[in-house]
């Protein structure tokens, strides 16, 4: 790992150090993550951005709770 990467790392673990998540699983085969612990609303924007990128996967952000009809 070069310096950069080194610092940047050492950054999100001391950022998200009190987050903390539960994961299940549905009967439809789903997976659902909760991460909880956030300091501010713009943290979770940034560690999901952070998340999926690490993951190499797309995601949606709703930036509010979807209604379900």
């Amino acid at each position: 790992m070069n310096e950069r990467t080194q610092s940047l790392m050492k950054y999100i673990l001391d950022k998200y150090k009190n987050i903390q998540a539960v994961t299940f699983s549905t009967h439809n085969n789903d997976l659902v993550i909760n991460f909880s612990g956030f300091e501010c609303e713009e943290d979770l924007k940034d560690f999901a951005d952070f998340v999926f990128t690490k993951i190499k996967m797309q995601y949606v952000d709703l930036h509010k709770m979807p209604s379900i009809h």
